[in-house]
């Protein structure tokens, strides 16, 4: 409870837009890579060649390893951020004195 003052709000959104955009990173390679699977002459003509099925099939299978934990962080992010800022409010700040040490 006594390091709670290192985190600030910034950093706790910076932190929110760097798991949100790497989820939409990844949910945008996991279509694309679908997509190499299901219509693999559409999407190798459009890589022209460098996506081929099977490589489709690799990455995409790949994919979940990362997906799966960044979607948990998103899903819970909300909640972490309220439960924090609760615990912040309680915790008096470093640069004002109490009052029990002011008497």
């Amino acid at each position: 409870m006594r390091y709670l003052w290192i985190c600030d709000e910034m950093s706790l959104r910076l932190a929110g837009k760097a798991v949100h955009w790497s989820l939409y990173a990844v949910t945008i390679l996991l279509v694309i890579s679908g997509l190499g699977i299901t219509e693999y002459r559409t999407i190798e003509s459009l890589t022209l060649g460098l996506l081929s099925k099977s490589l489709s099939f690799r990455i995409h299978l790949q994919l979940w390893i990362p997906f799966l934990p960044l979607l948990a962080l998103h899903a819970s992010f909300g909640p972490l951020v309220r439960v924090w800022s609760k615990l912040r409010k309680n915790v008096p700040s470093r640069e004002e004195p109490s009052k029990e040490a002011a008497k």
